[in-house]
């Protein structure tokens, strides 16, 4: 009995002592297979980091991405390496210094212990990023200019980057879209706008160039600043959308946004498109062009949802993705959607500018940009309330307050009866006019002639102008344009007013190299001077480039 209970007991210690070693062993093996999921984690790079993708050259360029905690990456690009730990968030970014513009090709591998990522077709050169909207949008292959050189778009060292439209009320990390050699099929992919500009670039700098599309139609520019910047300013914060209110009704305005589409909104969405469509047809044959579908009242405020014109979205899904990659910088045509607000564009378009300036955090990159072109119907007398107008000026008055900016004058070269000018190697043209000056310190003459002052003296008021080269003159845009009858025996565009305010068309002739003098016999005592004011005005004042005035106003106060 005794020996029973003892045989017992020694089966009974032997079965816990089992029990109790599966259960260790069980538990190491969890906290090993734990561990190893952790490192398990896998190596990531952005989408903006892919094969054949250009990087920036002569600064130093970011890398970034995703890896297990605590895992050390290596960054390998040719005989340039550098290393980064990833922290508790699994994030790790690095910095790789002295790369050199080159057209050889190279890889770039980034490894840790949780694998190996290898880009390959590496060049090393400058990126610019194309920003804005529909203008900047629109196709090459969609262009009348582009159809003349597509056949020969085949340049080895010139990469596109089409950043996927997303829309996203906090910053997202990632974006969709892949790096692609500049080919006949890419190429009538891509912003026109983009690739007359790189075309003139590769042309005169000879280096590589990689060209990043973020743009989207009828989007205004508080879409493409940041929360922070917004916020920073309790004008703009509120003045196009009430954010705190949005926020705080959220799912009120959702609703209302949804029976807005499901009442009118798809249908007119559907006849917007088809418009286009028949618009671009219609211009190809030269044919009249129909009315724009007029758009439903929408519900205000607006659903920031899927909107690409809520504040701060598209910020958020498709320049923070960007950042903080390595850039020369922007390249920007956007304006017409913030119209309707003219005086708060003066205020948010240098801050926007300012913005994207900070969050890359490489400095004040040149910030070159496009003024708006000629686009309406011409008034028989000039007029002073005019959106568009108040928006040149505003894009006038960033270019001079904000540094390392360049502007490309285009009232000459648009058609007033279309949105979308299907002619843009004109307007790439002069943006890498001004890029050769401010970026690549090109001694030439990159801008048409800009207001500096005037003096009044009797009737008559004396304008004076910078950029003017050797001279102003009288001239025809050099492009096709919607202004093709502009006589060129007698300046036109002006127009002066006194102290009631009515402007009158003036006369007006050019007074030596920089300066044009402006009268009017029904106006005795001249207070103003307008020039190129109205929706599609008639403009031929030229500097010696053949580069057109800017439209201005002596008096930039903004009206009640």
């Amino acid at each position: 009995m005794k020996s029973r209970t003892g045989e017992l007991s020694l089966q009974h210690f032997y079965l816990l002592f089992s029990r109790g070693l599966i259960r260790a062993v069980a538990g190491t093996a969890g906290i090993i297979f734990a561990c190893f999921q952790l490192q398990a984690a896998e190596l990531k790079l952005p989408a903006i980091f892919g094969d054949h993708m250009v990087l920036q050259c002569g600064t130093a360029a970011p890398f970034w991405g995703t890896a297990g905690e605590n895992e050390e990456v290596t960054v390998t690009a040719g005989t340039v390496s550098g290393k980064a730990k990833a922290g508790a968030d699994g994030k790790w970014s690095l910095k790789l210094n002295g790369l050199k513009a080159s057209e050889k090709p190279l890889e770039v591998t980034v490894s840790g212990a949780s694998g190996k990522v290898t880009f390959k077709d590496v060049l090393i050169g400058d990126i610019w990023v194309c920003g804005g909207q529909s203008n900047m949008a629109l196709r090459l292959g969609e262009t009348i200019d582009g159809k003349a050189v597509l056949p020969a778009a085949k340049y080895p060292t010139l990469r596109f980057f089409n950043v996927a439209t997303a829309t996203s009320l906090k910053p997202l990390e990632d974006c969709k879209g892949k790096w692609e050699l500049c080919t006949p099929e890419t190429a009538a992919r891509f912003s026109a706008v983009g690739f007359f500009f790189a075309k003139n670039i590769l042309e005169t700098q000879k280096l590589p160039l990689g060209m990043i599309g973020s743009n989207q139609g009828a989007t205004p520019a508080q879409a493409w600043t940041s929360m922070e910047a917004l916020s920073s300013d309790p004008e703009l914060k509120n003045g196009f959308v009430e954010l705190d209110k949005v926020m705080a009704n959220l799912d009120t305005v959702r609703a209302e946004h949804e029976k807005w589409m499901k009442e009118c909104g798809t249908e007119y969405k559907e006849s917007l498109k088809k418009w286009f469509a028949d618009s671009w047809a219609a211009q190809q044959k030269k044919t009249p062009v129909s009315p724009r579908p007029k758009q439903p009242a929408k519900p205000e405020p607006l659903d920031p949802d899927g909107s690409t014109s809520f504040p701060t979205v598209l910020f958020n899904g498709m320049i923070h993705p960007l950042i903080p990659f390595g850039i020369k910088g922007v390249v920007w045509y956007q304006g017409e959607s913030n119209a309707g607000k003219p005086g708060l564009y003066r205020k948010l378009f240098p801050l926007m500018i300012k913005d994207w300036r900070s969050h890359w955090g490489q400095g004040d990159f040149p910030f070159l940009f496009v003024q708006l072109p000629n686009y309406g119907k011409r008034q028989a007398e000039p007029q002073e309330q005019d959106g568009w107008s108040f928006v040149r000026e505003s894009q006038l008055l960033g270019l001079k307050s904000a540094t390392n900016t360049g502007m490309a004058v285009t009232v000459d070269i648009g058609y007033g009866d279309n949105l979308h000018p299907p002619t843009k190697a004109g307007v790439g043209y002069r943006l890498a006019l001004a890029a050769r000056h401010i970026a690549y310190g090109e001694e030439l003459v990159f801008s048409g002639p800009l207001y500096d002052s005037h003096k009044i003296t009797g009737n008559k008021i004396t304008v004076k102008f910078s950029n003017t080269g050797t001279g102003l003159k009288l001239a025809k845009a050099p492009y096709p344009s919607g202004n093709k009858d502009t006589p060129v025996d007698e300046l036109k565009g002006f127009a002066v007013c006194g102290a009631d305010n009515k402007l009158v068309w003036a006369k007006a002739v050019i007074e030596g190299a920089d300066s044009v003098t402006v009268w009017s016999e029904k106006v005795a005592e001249p207070k103003k001077v307008y020039y190129g004011w109205g929706a599609d005005p008639e403009v031929n004042l030229y500097n010696s480039a053949d580069l057109p005035a800017s439209p201005f106003r002596t008096d930039t106060t903004l009206p009640k």
